[in-house]
């Protein structure tokens, strides 16, 4: 039996019917154990379409909008696989996609693998994993590069939520997504969780997906990232390490409060709303250890989201204060 037998393959769809013809497609011809598509209340009859054409889809209908990490968990709770690969319904997955991805999981327990992820028509990089800063910033990595780059498999700091693959009772060990994220920077967030319980993370180039995706950051989204990133300092720090990176955390806030504000009104309405929200959250925290920070990233890209010489200028100078402070605290 292949490898690719023994995955279940999770797709939670909120009104993609367009995508999921192409994408479903794709994913079977990789010869999964199963496909679970988890419909968060679609309005566009995604369901409906999917039970017409790919009738041996299991489909699960929520009775109400989980979001993306909920109707994951979900989606997860019912799978039958020994592994479970988290995909996004906006994309189409390459040959042998399925099982480049799955194989490094058999050799190795305590692993998530995330593949190389090109933008829709495979003309650039949309993500070879993120980048997840220990100021609980999150980039992609790679945007817009060429495709043949990062051909050699790598450890990092940080998943794609938009594909990764896993143990399936590992990923129940983990407790699956963070539901306080109902969307964005939930793939940041289990991230951390992952390298507080000695998981790594390993980027599998030759494993492809094809991802509809454009960089934008709009106002309603900068709530969801800031709102997630206070929940995630809150969640895996303790005072002491959050005093011991103050000068990172402030830079980080010069650059966030600094975007919010090229955004205008709503920029800042939704950066305090996230800050607020983010700050008063419930949270349940988890003992990390010292060495959680060890495994994120102490830089982030120049390039993302800059819009004049400025801003590199100022993501550079910012670069030097991380590094500066992340050779402090890693002693």
């Amino acid at each position: 039996m292949s490898l690719s037998n023994k995955a279940s393959v999770i797709i939670v769809t909120y009104n993609h019917k367009k995508y999921m013809g192409d994408c479903l497609t794709s994913v079977l011809a990789n010869d999964p154990l199963e496909v679970i598509v988890v419909d968060n209340g679609s309005t566009d009859k995604t369901p409906e379409f999917i039970e017409e054409n790919f009738p041996e889809v299991k489909v699960i209908r929520s009775p109400r909008n989980l979001g993306y990490g909920g109707g994951n968990n979900l989606g997860v709770r019912h799978a039958k696989g020994e592994y479970v690969v988290i995909l996004n319904p906006d994309t189409k997955v390459g040959e042998n996609w399925l099982e480049e991805l799955v194989r490094p999981l058999s050799k190795s327990r305590r692993l998530i693998t995330t593949p190389k992820i090109l933008l829709y028509d495979g003309s650039a990089i949309n993500t070879v994993g993120n980048i997840v800063h220990f100021t609980g910033l999150t980039f992609t990595r790679g945007y817009l590069e060429p495709p043949e780059k990062y051909n050699k498999p790598e450890y990092l700091s940080g998943i794609s939520g938009a594909c990764f693959a896993m143990r399936r009772d590992e990923y129940l060990e983990l407790g699956g997504f963070d539901e306080n994220f109902l969307a964005y920077n939930e793939d940041g967030e289990f991230s951390w969780r992952a390298h507080a319980k000695g998981f790594k993370i390993l980027y599998v180039p030759t494993s492809v997906v094809y991802h509809d995706y454009t960089l934008k950051v709009p106002p309603k989204k900068i709530y969801h990232l800031e709102k997630g990133r206070y929940i995630i300092l809150r969640k895996y720090l303790t005072a002491r390490q959050r005093l011991a990176i103050l000068p990172s955390l402030i830079m980080s806030e010069i650059l966030t409060w600094g975007y919010a504000v090229l955004n205008g009104p709503s920029g800042i309405k939704f950066k305090l709303k996230g800050l607020f929200e983010g700050l008063k959250a419930e949270v349940d925290k988890i003992e990390a250890g010292e060495g959680i920070l060890q495994g994120l990233d102490s830089q982030i890209p120049d390039d993302q989201l800059s819009y004049t010489p400025i801003d590199r200028i100022i993501k550079r100078i910012a670069n030097r204060i991380y590094e500066w402070n992340y050779r402090v605290i890693a002693g």
